[in-house]
């Protein structure tokens, strides 16, 4: 499958969909890099990091009031979704320009 704009934003789309989303978009950008996809699937790389952090947190420390954190793990993932789709290389609020930096060599 090559990666055409119609694509790329798609597959852009998908990396925020869960790990295994993340792993489809890496797959089929691996070939053919894509700049929209690769941006994208940085950024969601570390929001998948962020909420499997929050998850080891809650599991650890048993306080279920941390779930609110959740949400804006929720929030993060509709704005990278918004920015993808549009197709801007934008930084995700708050924690987006530090992605760009720890993950600068992964993707």
């Amino acid at each position: 499958m090559q990666t055409t704009p119609n694509n790329s934003r798609a597959l852009a789309i998908i990396s925020y969909i869960t790990f295994i989303g993340w792993i489809i978009a890496f797959m089929l950008n691996n070939k053919q890099k894509h700049a929209l996809v690769t941006y994208h699937q940085k950024q969601s790389l570390g929001i998948q990091g962020i909420y499997f952090a929050i998850a080891v947190l809650i599991k650890l420390a048993g306080l279920l009031s941390l779930q609110v954190l959740f949400l804006g793990v929720f929030v993060l993932i509709i704005i990278g979704i918004s920015n993808a789709s549009n197709q801007i290389n934008k930084p995700l609020p708050i924690v987006g320009v530090y992605f760009e930096k720890w993950f600068e060599n992964i993707v």
